[in-house]
């Protein structure tokens, strides 16, 4: 006869896949969308996030789309880890292959996957990331030789005792990621702060030119392997070259928007204007893209978000789609 503890011995079994959910309501419409772009509003509660992934769940076991096909975006990185547990969970057992691009992710790590397969393509080495510290430490550096070596004369008077000082420096960088995030360059600075009398923006931007010469100056001598340069990028640089890559690029935009035929995005109340542009490059061409937000919910305002995007803006077409989901 068996021991007690040999009947007790796990197993591990894999869990049979969820059925489908019960269609009814707001669920009901926005799991049978046809397709094209409908945008999913509704307050904190209400399960936009539950219901995000039911509809990518849905997609692939009733609809039949391939993983590979299918992108989820979210706004960071533990949202991300969320929302691909809940969609594991509900695909788990069902033969599904697994698919070679992460099926969730954030909008800056979509931005870097799209760099680092242009870079495959092309054959050159991918970009790296420039953490908030190691950027930090750049603009300290270059603040306090541009002191050292002359006197700071790019700066106006009035600011050069603050230029030392590690929160100049930070914000400074936050000056220039909210400039990046909008699309604006070094170039782009300097002409507005000419236009509007601002010597303090003038400065910024030239010196935002000294500082990408010598973040990717940084990457050349890094990829001195790969025999040429690798840019060392922020995160909003990540999303601003990605924007270029897909508009001077054609090979690698028809490659994506090809690959790209359902595409789900998640709390869209955080994006920002370049980032907003960067899901409208892969979405106008996507079977569906569905957004879902509560513009009333934005708290990311000061690191660049802006709801009015999720609001008011279509960016496919002259047709707005729009869901008010309330949780049922």
């Amino acid at each position: 006869m068996a021991s007690a503890s040999a009947r007790l011995a796990p197993v591990l079994v894999r869990a049979p896949a969820r059925p489908a959910p019960p269609r009814h309501g707001t669920t009901e419409r926005v799991l049978g969308h046809a397709g094209g772009l409908l945008r999913v509003l509704g307050g904190p509660g209400t399960g936009k996030t539950t219901l995000a992934a039911e509809l990518a769940a849905d997609r692939i076991l009733r609809g039949g789309a391939d993983p590979e096909n299918v992108l989820v975006l979210t706004a960071n990185r533990r949202a991300a880890i969320a929302l691909r547990a809940a969609i594991s969970r509900r695909i788990t057992g069902s033969g599904v292959r697994i698919a070679r691009e992460p099926l969730v992710r954030t909008v800056h790590s979509y931005a870097f996957g799209v760099l680092r397969l242009q870079a495959n393509l092309r054959g050159t080495p991918p970009p790296r990331l420039l953490a908030g510290p190691d950027s930090d430490a750049v603009i300290r550096e270059l603040l306090a030789g541009d002191v050292a070596e002359f006197g700071a004369a790019d700066w106006p008077e009035r600011m050069r005792p603050a230029l030392q000082l590690p929160g100049f420096a930070a914000e400074l960088r936050d000056l220039l990621l909210r400039a990046a995030e909008r699309g604006l360059g070094p170039e782009d600075l300097v002409e507005l702060g000419r236009t509007h009398g601002r010597p303090e923006w003038v400065a910024a931007g030239r010196f935002g030119a000294q500082y990408e010469e010598v973040t990717l100056l940084r990457g050349a001598v890094g990829a001195e392997s790969f025999g040429g340069a690798a840019p060392a990028l922020d995160a909003a640089e990540l999303v601003t070259s990605a924007l270029v890559a897909f508009d001077t690029d054609d090979s690698l935009r028809d490659r994506e928007q090809a690959r790209v035929r359902h595409l789900l995005v998640d709390d869209a109340q955080h994006l920002d204007p370049q980032q907003f542009q960067l899901i409208v490059r892969v979405g106008r061409t996507a079977q569906e893209s569905v957004l879902f937000g509560d513009p009333d919910q934005a708290v990311f305002s000061f690191r660049g978000a802006e709801a009015s995007l999720l609001a008011d803006l279509d960016p496919y077409s002259a047709e707005n789609r729009r869901v008010q989901f309330r949780g049922e």
